[in-house]
Formats: structure tokens, C-alpha cells, sequence
């Protein structure tokens, strides 16, 4: 139990931290311009630093000199949907002419894209999509190719035969429910010697922690996933220490780690040795794409499908336009590479 409370420590840690850092960065998202168009951004969440990440990539980009918007301070409805819905009402009423969203539940945030479509403000999704509602474009990586270049990583480590624990996020938003099936998906069909054992962590650091420890003190996986790096891995790290579980790469007894996101702690954590391989999320990316789609938007530009000039695709995902960006795989052969967001100085 005293262990626990340490992890509950850190994660409020990390959680004030963060916090701290959107604090900071709010005067820029008021922006200065009165004749710029005023958008908002509605986060359903912003514990972790690739949450923070996101947003910060965002705001930074749409209040740009040029760009012609004017963001206002980004909510964050802080893991809870009806709150989420309330901002989104809120940011309305104060005159947005675009939207952003990154929906805490991709079905519980329907309501409030259908009130922004009944007030003919345009709607962008970022990282997680919606299950309704008219979004003109989503923006995110393409989850189900990031959990299944999760499970070659580990297939080929494994050479096939093995355990795995999976920590996955929550499977009720599209990112949660995309990662998980792509990488199940994969094992059955390419690793079918692999025995898989799924977790719900509901992306929260303290559920990753209490999973580990209960995993980890009865059995021995070969190889362990988590789906947010950001979100699980301090924890999850500190108990396999404290478990004797934690030994680098190439000595006896190292059980292979994978992670999806990609923040600073999964690349120093490949650089010890502790991280195998990570799926990096291309945030740079999602902050320059939301301001040009939403650009595009309110100048009433229609999506276009198929490939684009930017080496994604545009498809149909549950009824709406998504930009599938590619994702990187970082092992310690690129772990250094300054345009990963986790390398950000």
C-alpha cells in the first residue's frame, strides 16, 4: 500500500504539472487580434503530456501570425463527458465560428456536434473521433496501423511465442477501441503462438499502476503494451522495479516493452534500455492540420477523399471525413530524431 500512494503521488504530480503548463501557455490562446475569426477547443481531458501536447500544438498553430483565427482559452472537461458537452455549449455561446474537439467519449460527445451543426459551426476532431454528428474532418494517426506495428514489434521480439500484457485505454473512444483491435487483430492472425492478455486502464495512470501490480506480482508476461506511453509508463515502470522485473534490453530476464504516443519519458526510456520500441504519434502534424482544415471550413472548401500531398489518406470513418497520418516507429536506431514531439526542446 505505501508503494501505491507513491504512485498516486506521482501522478498528481504529473497532473499539476501539466496543468501548470496549459496555465501558462493561456495567453496566447486569447489572442490579440480582434478582427481574426474566434474558434475554440473542447478537450476532454488534459492529464497527461500528450494531451498537453496536442492542445498546445494546436492553439500555437491557429493563433499563428497570418492564420487569420483567434482561439480562445481551450476547456478541459477533465474526464468528464458531461462536462465536456456544457464547455461545448459554452464556447457556442460566446460566438466560436469553428469548433475543435478532442472527445473524452466518442458517443457521449454526439449531442454537442449536433449543436454546433444546428449553428452552422464547422466541427475538427483530433486524435479521437466521434461516433455522430457532422465533423468536417478528423485528424488523427491510424490507430488500427499503430496497434498493429505494436504487435509486430513484439511478434517479431518474440519470435512468435510468448505472453503479452496489454494495458489499453478506454475502449468507449475510438483511439482506445482502434489501438486494442488492430493489435489483437495482428496477433491472432500473425502471432498465433502468442497468448494475449487484454487490460482496461481507461487511459488513467492510476488504473495502468493497480493493473501492473496485479499482473505483474502473480505472473511473468514476455512482453507488455501500453497503449499511452504518456499516461501508463512511469507507473508501470516503477512497479516492475519494485517487482525485480526491470532489466535492459539484451540481459536475462528483460521483458520486451512497446508503447504507443511517444513522449519524452518513452524515448529516454529507449535509450536505457527499458523501452523497446515506440509508436510516436505525429503531433506537430495534428496542430498543422487542424488549422488548415478548419481554415478550409469556414471558407466552405469541401473535403476532398483519397490520398493527399501530405503522405496520409483521407477516408470515410463512421460516416465523416478522417486524415489518417502516419505514425513513426522509434527504436533506438532513430530515437534521436529531432522532429519526434518527444524530442521537443
Amino acid at each position: 500500500m505505501k508503494s501505491m500512494t507513491r504512485y498516486a503521488i506521482t501522478a498528481l504530480t504529473v497532473a499539476a504539472a501539466v496543468s501548470l503548463s496549459a496555465g501558462c501557455s493561456r495567453p496566447a490562446t486569447s489572442g490579440s487580434n480582434s478582427d481574426a475569426t474566434p474558434v475554440g477547443f473542447s478537450a476532454g481531458f488534459l492529464d497527461s503530456p500528450f494531451n498537453a501536447g496536442l492542445v498546445k500544438a494546436v492553439v500555437n498553430e491557429a493563433n499563428a501570425p497570418g492564420s487569420g483565427l483567434r482561439m480562445l482559452p481551450a476547456t478541459d472537461a477533465q474526464s468528464d463527458t458531461a462536462k465536456q458537452v456544457t464547455d461545448v455549449n459554452t464556447l457556442l455561446s460566446q460566438g466560436i465560428k469553428g469548433l475543435v474537439l478532442t472527445p473524452q467519449d466518442s458517443d457521449a460527445i454526439v449531442p454537442a456536434i449536433e449543436a454546433a451543426n444546428a449553428q452552422n459551426v464547422p466541427v475538427i476532431t483530433t486524435d479521437i473521433a466521434a461516433n455522430g454528428g457532422k465533423v468536417y474532418m478528423n485528424i488523427r494517426a491510424d490507430n488500427v496501423l499503430m496497434g498493429q506495428q505494436v504487435c509486430e514489434q513484439i511478434g517479431q521480439r518474440l519470435a512468435g511465442k510468448g505472453t503479452v500484457l496489454e494495458i489499453h485505454g478506454d475502449l468507449g473512444t475510438t483511439s482506445g477501441y482502434d489501438r486494442n483491435k488492430g493489435f489483437n487483430d495482428c496477433m491472432k492472425q500473425k502471432f498465433p503462438g502468442i497468448a494475449v492478455t487484454s487490460k482496461d486502464a481507461k487511459w488513467k495512470t492510476d488504473q495502468a499502476v493497480n493493473v501492473a501490480q496485479t499482473v505483474l506480482t502473480t505472473q511473468k508476461p514476455d512482453a507488455v503494451f501500453l497503449a499511452s506511453d504518456s499516461v501508463m509508463l512511469d507507473g508501470v515502470l516503477s512497479v516492475m522495479k519494485d517487482n525485480n522485473l526491470l532489466r535492459p534490453a539484451g540481459q536475462p530476464g528483460h521483458i520486451t516493452l512497446v508503447t504507443i504516443d511517444g513522449g519524452a519519458n518513452a524515448l529516454n526510456g529507449i535509450r536505457a534500455g527499458n523501452v523497446d520500441a515506440v509508436i510516436s504519434q505525429p503531433v506537430n502534424l495534428y496542430g498543422k492540420y487542424t488549422e488548415s482544415y478548419l481554415k478550409d471550413a469556414l471558407a466552405g472548401k469541401e473535403p476532398v477523399m483519397g490520398p493527399t500531398d501530405h503522405g496520409s489518406t483521407v477516408v470515410d470513418y463512421k460516416g465523416n471525413p478522417a486524415d489518417m497520418l502516419p505514425s513513426t516507429v522509434v527504436t533506438k536506431d532513430n530515437v534521436n530524431d529531432d522532429t519526434l514531439w518527444g524530442n521537443a526542446k
